[in-house]
């Protein structure tokens, strides 16, 4: 359901969904390879709408896209690293990424990598549109800010 300011509670539709994913597109220049990656993550999302499973395999697109992103931006010492966490760790020491903020849930990156380690090595659960929505919009922060021309300016 959505509350909308005109109607109020109603229900979803394909043009809300695809309106959300429109949003979650990325809003910086990345190397081709990172928007291909990602692109293909945006269309499992959409698709998602004919079938919840797909949001569970667009989030690991997603996931996979932002540690790809994580090995092209840091090069060789990252290939070396076991992992989407330290990867994480390793941008944030080097100032191409804040440290994540603490919320409700703890640290975000030890999220998202749970989340990701969780889908990579299977599991029965499937992501309702705006859990997904969730996860995409924290890969395309990250990705965003690691791409950005500042990053890095202050190591």
């Amino acid at each position: 359901m959505i509350d909308d300011p005109d109607t109020g509670l109603r229900p979803v539709t394909f043009q809300d969904h695809y309106e959300m994913v429109a949003r979650l597109g990325l809003q910086t220049a990345v190397p081709e390879v990172i928007e291909r990656l990602y692109g293909r993550a945006l269309h499992a999302l959409l698709y998602g709408w004919f079938d919840y499973e797909l949001m569970v395999v667009a989030c690991g697109q997603a996931l996979a896209t932002l540690e790809f992103s994580l090995k092209t931006r840091l090069g060789a010492p990252a290939a070396k690293m076991g992992g989407l966490k330290p990867r994480l760790d390793y941008a944030v020491k080097f100032g191409l990424l804040s440290a994540p903020t603490p919320s409700a849930w703890g640290d975000e990156h030890a999220l998202l990598a749970s989340i990701r380690n969780e889908i990579a090595h299977g599991s029965d659960h499937v992501y309702a549109p705006n859990m997904a929505e969730v996860v995409f919009d924290r890969c395309r922060s990250l990705i965003t800010e690691l791409y950005s021309p500042s990053a890095g300016q202050e190591a």
